[in-house]
């Protein structure tokens, strides 16, 4: 009787862990995507670019420059998407962002859309994406202001990368989770605990990727430039307390939080309501980039018009 209770007590344990490393693989996996759409689509000449992370990894993007770019805005797309991101109107977002005087830098994410990478590492490494790109178009474009736009996962890691010391003047942070833990335990909520938990270990022991390095609701006390938190009242995904919870914590006047109203979806403010959501986010960048302050900024070199 006991042989049959340890051969069971065993089957169990070998069940178990081979159900963590499967849900562990799930997590870091990556759920990389083709980069549907150019720029090219909606009229516009982009520059393809490649650039080197500090782990010596090679990203991909494009730039669009501005004549007379007032700053360049670097957007940061969300988990599983990439720079073109259709499900939240990216393409069409550089393009206004364009027609209104700002350059644009979009790249993939490691293991994302053309980028290099195998594995999503939770956020351990991709703040060194973040980094690299804003050392990109800082070499380019010399003294002209930067600006971080994220979408969800790509908004905590801005946020994240800019508590750590990226050269930004502002974020807008378009539906970021407080934590990644959290965010993947909303993701797999139908995961029983105890397998969660053995997951997350596997996460961190096999592949090296630790869900609790990318804590926004931590680092957001160590942000010193204005953010704009943007989120939709009823998110399917990443529910909108965990913004009302980052910019409480955050303790910053300058932070700024629209609340989408009656809207449903995550990250989509902008494809649903383009012209508001514009509008909020030109509001936020003449406080954090005032006219005034331009004309002691050379502009980018010229080479787009749209």
């Amino acid at each position: 009787m006991l042989w049959m209770i340890l051969a069971l007590v065993a089957l169990a344990t070998f069940g178990l862990l081979f159900v963590a490393v499967y849900f562990a693989d799930a997590f870091t996996g990556g759920r990389r995507t083709r980069v549907q759409g150019t720029p090219a689509d909606l009229g516009m000449r982009y520059e393809e670019v490649q650039f080197l992370t500090a782990d010596r990894l090679t990203l991909r993007g494009w730039f669009l420059e501005s004549p007379g770019a007032r700053a360049t805005v670097v957007l940061v797309h969300e988990s599983g998407a990439t720079r073109a991101d259709r499900d939240r109107g990216l393409l069409h977002l550089q393009r206004d962002y364009v027609r209104r005087g700002f350059s644009v830098f979009a790249f993939d994410l490691r293991a994302h859309g053309e980028s290099g990478g195998k594995r999503d590492t939770l956020g351990c490494q991709e703040r060194l994406d973040v980094q690299a790109a804003v050392a990109y178009v800082r070499r380019r474009s010399g003294r002209t202001p930067i600006l971080l736009h994220g979408f969800g996962y790509g908004a905590s890691l801005a946020i994240d990368a800019v508590a750590r010391g990226v050269d930004v003047a502002g974020i807008v942070a378009d539906s970021p989770f407080a934590t990644m833990r959290s965010f993947l335990r909303a993701r797999h909520r139908h995961i029983p605990a105890p397998v969660f938990q053995a997951s997350i270990w596997m996460a961190r022991r096999l592949m090296k990727c630790d869900p609790n390095a990318l804590n926004p609701i931590q680092s957001i006390e160590k942000v010193q430039v204005p953010v704009l938190f943007v989120h939709s009242q009823v998110d399917d995904v990443v529910p909108a307390s965990h913004t009302l919870n980052l910019s409480a914590a955050s303790l910053d006047p300058r932070m700024r939080v629209w609340i989408v109203d009656d809207h449903i979806g995550h990250g989509t403010a902008y494809l649903d309501q383009p012209d508001a959501y514009l509008r909020r986010c030109l509001q936020f960048v003449d406080e954090v980039v005032p006219a005034r302050t331009l004309f002691a900024v050379p502009s980018a070199t010229v080479s787009e018009a749209v």
